[in-house]
């Protein structure tokens, strides 16, 4: 497959996912058994009474008077020229939000997925190169138990440990990396736990290969041999589980900024699902949605690259 070939079927794949998420999230909203406008005027004019006049102005106001169809394809029209319009909440143009909540989430995932690389390739080479071990028990289980903790858990761990008792680290402001390397170390720590495992698989399965074990007959020193010749079969499982590891950094965001009570886009989407912010919420939805399109579209060109060089 040439790499035109692969971008044509990413951006058709990317296409037909982004429009499938932005029906499903319009029609999940506006499906809801209740009266949607009523529920608006609840949540934003929480000093008032909510009542069916009250309703009936934030039904004119926001078009919520007019045909489901009609409002349905108005809003796509719109979605596809990127224009979300206006935070019910805050009044701002929604991707005027979600650019300033993204900037935040983007600097935790990043270092968050550089730490959870860094602690998951060391964990699994050395269980996959010292298999049956003492050593590979011990981290394989850590490994286990890390993966099975929910992230929520996790982060209520990390402040407790280090905010509260050891006060190495502060719950306040959305910059300095006195906040954010706790919950990088957190993303880090959810997102090692299963990545180790496949990385562990991979070099158990290398080391095991016919031409793996010929050298080391022949007295080849077994890390010189790995780092030269099999580290790039043992990438091969890694980059194809990146897709799942990019899944799980979306969860972790949304878990972990929320406990954190950093504004960041998971905050973000859960404050405007409580608030009923329509607009900001299908925003974020999306963007959550390009995001992990976005990562599994780098991972695959990554692993294109990677298996063309070797076929070479």
């Amino acid at each position: 497959m040439t790499l035109a070939e692969l971008l044509a079927r990413k951006a058709l794949l990317i296409l037909t996912i982004t429009l499938l998420v932005a029906t499903c999230s319009f029609w999940a909203v506006h499906l809801l058994p209740e009266n949607l406008a009523l529920q608006i005027a609840a949540a934003r004019f929480s000093g008032a009474e909510p009542n069916q006049q009250l309703a009936d102005v934030v039904s004119q106001s926001y078009g919520l008077d007019r045909p489901v169809i009609a409002q349905y394809v108005d809003w796509l029209a719109r979605a596809l020229r990127f224009d979300f319009g206006r935070s019910l909440t805050t009044g701002r143009e929604v991707l005027q939000d979600i650019a300033h909540h993204g900037i935040n989430s983007m600097r935790t995932v990043f270092w968050g997925f550089i730490a959870g690389v860094g602690l998951a390739v060391p964990i699994g080479y050395v269980c996959g190169r010292f298999a049956g071990s003492r050593l590979d028990t011990a981290l394989t289980i850590f490994s286990a138990a890390v993966t099975t903790i929910p992230s929520f858990l996790v982060a209520i761990v990390m402040i407790q440990f280090f905010v509260v008792e050891l006060g190495l680290a502060t719950l306040s402001g959305t910059s300095g990396w006195a906040r954010l390397w706790v919950m990088i170390l957190t993303i880090s720590i959810s997102v090692s736990g299963s990545l180790s495992r496949v990385i562990r698989a991979a070099v158990i399965d290398v080391r095991n290969q016919p031409y793996m074990q010929f050298a080391l007959m022949r007295g080849v020193p077994e890390r010189q041999l790995f780092w030269r010749h099999g580290v790039k079969n043992a990438l091969r499982p890694m980059l194809n589980y990146l897709p799942v590891v990019f899944m799980f950094l979306i969860y972790d965001v949304i878990v972990i900024e929320t406990v954190f009570n950093y504004h960041g886009l998971g905050w973000a989407l859960i404050s405007a699902v409580k608030a009923l912010d329509i607009p900001l919420m299908q925003g974020l939805v999306l963007a959550l949605v390009l995001f992990y399109l976005g990562c599994t579209t780098l991972s695959d060109l990554i692993t294109w690259r990677v298996y063309r060089q070797k076929a070479h």
